[in-house]
């Protein structure tokens, strides 16, 4: 992850160095399973972590999928709104295209919530949380973003703002994708392994890599 802070050469090989291997440091973290085939949909049923633990200073920790790089949408937890639903499709917080909301009954460790997230094709996206849209026809922030089906991920992320989050055992299961509007629901690509966007590898243990399951290790 992006340390907050100025450093010396020799202080950043140090850190380039221990950022690759099991050290966390603050800023943002993510694990990521995101295809090269294109997608109109994507499904699946996220398992909520165990013991977790979130600084409360604008911190977070976040479950969700993405229609490429346009709209991401599902769960997060901050302490000061508790568990929320989301869906971001760009133009920053607050606006048309990104809208987020505390959850009305908040989950318990353990509990299973299902999201899908549709690609309407005509610049909007929905997203359904346990079967219900929460987010209809959200609009996104670039006009053309979403006319054609686009690649799909599952990612587990979180802003960590002093190397203090941390949670056990969140998962993702029976993800499915969609390959054209209205068609059937198959499969998410089995040959895709984790990646990490935002340089999370050594906080990030991966307990299953497809679909994507881990837990979240707090700095020492």
């Amino acid at each position: 992850m992006m340390k907050k802070i100025g450093i010396s050469l020799l202080s950043l090989f140090t850190f380039l160095f221990f950022a690759s291997s099991a050290f966390a440091v603050t800023g943002e973290g993510a694990a990521r399973l995101i295809t090269t085939t294109k997608h109109t949909a994507i499904q699946g049923t996220l398992t909520i972590p165990s013991a977790w633990n979130v600084s409360n200073d604008g911190s977070y920790i976040a479950f969700y999928l993405g229609l490429g790089v346009v709209c991401e949408g599902g769960i997060s937890f901050k302490p000061s709104t508790g568990w929320n639903k989301f869906l971001n499709c760009g133009g920053g917080e607050g606006s048309a295209s990104n809208k987020t909301a505390p959850l009305t009954v908040q989950p318990k460790a353990g509990d299973t919530i299902s999201l899908k997230l549709v690609n309407n094709l005509n610049d909007t996206a929905t997203l359904y949380v346990n079967g219900v849209a929460a987010y209809t026809n959200l609009p996104v922030a670039n006009a053309g973003a979403l006319k054609a089906a686009t690649t799909v991920k599952m990612v587990h992320s979180t802003l960590d703002n002093q190397d203090k989050n941390s949670y056990t055992n969140a998962s993702f299961s029976n993800v499915l994708v969609q390959s054209q509007s209205g068609g059937s629901y198959t499969t998410f690509p089995t040959n895709i392994s984790p990646d990490f966007p935002l340089g999370g590898k050594g906080d990030y243990v991966i307990n299953s890599s497809n679909p994507l399951g881990t837990t979240l290790k707090a700095g020492k």
